[in-house]
């Protein structure tokens, strides 16, 4: 696999120490921001709150709109741009103590990640032969996760030294990576704009296979989110403050080992059941949880569970959602981003307000174990009446 990627085009390469670098500087800051504001005292609790969300929905839902730029207008200037809105953003966090100029700076943050995002993946896959795009997908994943695990540790490291050399550091690797990125070269397939026009996205919204894919992104989301949210909290609850840490270490490796065979798997042409034993592994995940026995064991097994089912659909929604038009791929990725918008925050929602309480006598455990194997079946439904046609 490693002569793979080194044989891959120089354009490649680079969009793939791009998606690292980001990463790494994306999670220098993001597990720290809201610590960060929290002790500004010129910010309440709610206009933290509000920052944190309006940035969110900037990234998720901006991606739709960073997906038609790239695909309408122009894929390379579209990354240059996200990596450039960026810059101001972080430059400016660590020397206001204002509330609108946090929000704005926060608003470029987000809205460049969601320009930047489904352009970059759609160059990828546009960049490689159509039997390396499952290749190509995974090892951006990888990438992406390597420079997640990394970004925390840098972050926590320089924060203890001062919170304004940290933003500045971020601001100055997106100078760097945009730079870089003005001498990317475009190969003929990410010029297609003549051949677009708006009939076609209204064809790609109604297209069955991106609505499933849609669909599935949002029952996804909703189930992945726990990761963020109840996962840890229970972890910390039930273990200690360290288990998580070990969670998102576990997480972070067995993708970082596992996605490309993995992934190879799942994305095999004929055949859907990846996303049924996705779900299937979410609710015995879930389900692990409410009967655990206070072991490491049981926590581990959950997670490993519960990666497994996250490398194999995201790989397999990514792959379907390539596979519906070629010319309007950032166009897909865009409006599954935007999908799983909606699903994270009815996740975050649900596991917020019903952690550590029981409706009509389930757990949050039970419940989420109950949704994944619903959607589970839901799916196999699905698959089986399009088999009938």
């Amino acid at each position: 696999m490693l002569r793979k990627i080194i044989n891959f085009k120089a354009s490649v390469h680079l969009v793939l120490i791009t998606t690292l670098l980001s990463n790494v500087g994306v999670f220098m800051v993001v597990p720290f921001l809201a610590i960060y504001l929290s002790k500004l005292h010129s910010l309440s609790a709610i206009e933290v709150g509000t920052i944190i969300g309006i940035a969110f929905w900037c990234q998720r839902a901006g991606s739709l709109f960073g997906g038609i730029l790239s695909d309408y207008v122009h894929i390379k200037k579209t990354m240059l741009l996200g990596l450039a809105m960026r810059i101001p953003g972080y430059l400016t966090i660590g020397f206001t103590h204002n509330f609108y100029i946090l929000l704005l700076s926060c608003i470029f943050i987000g809205l460049g990640s969601s320009m930047y995002f489904p352009a970059a993946k759609s160059f990828l896959v546009k960049n490689v032969s159509q039997t390396d795009k499952v290749d190509i997908l995974a090892t951006r994943a990888i990438f992406a996760n390597i420079g997640t695990a990394i970004g925390p540790l840098l972050g926590m490291l320089i924060l203890k030294i001062h919170p304004h050399l940290l933003f500045s550091l971020v601001g100055f690797i997106f100078v760097l990576l945009f730079l870089l990125n003005c001498t990317l070269k475009e190969s003929p397939g990410t010029t297609t704009l003549s051949k677009i026009n708006f009939s076609d996205f209204r064809k790609l919204l109604t297209n069955k296979t991106m609505l499933c894919v849609v669909l599935f992104t949002f029952l996804f989301t909703f189930l992945y989110i726990q990761l963020e949210v109840t996962i840890p909290l229970f972890g910390d609850q039930t273990f200690g403050k360290s288990a998580p840490s070990y969670i998102f270490l576990l997480n972070a490796l067995i993708v970082i080992f596992f996605q490309i065979p993995v992934s190879r798997w799942s994305c095999r042409e004929n055949s859907k059941m990846p996303i049924v034993l996705s779900f299937i592994f979410f609710a015995l995940s879930f389900f692990i949880l409410h009967t655990l026995d206070h072991s490491y064991l049981s926590l581990f097994l959950a997670i490993i569970l519960f990666t497994f089912s996250e490398i194999i659909m995201r790989i397999r929604l990514d792959y379907d959602a390539t596979n519906i038009d070629e010319r309007l791929i950032a166009s897909a990725f865009g409006i599954m981003s935007l999908s799983s918008a909606f699903g994270g925050m009815a996740g975050s929602y649900f596991g917020s307000l019903l952690y550590n309480k029981a409706l009509f006598g389930l757990s949050a455990w039970q419940m989420l174990s109950i949704a994944s194997f619903s959607a589970a079946f839901l799916s196999l439904l699905l698959f089986m009446k399009k088999a009938k046609r």
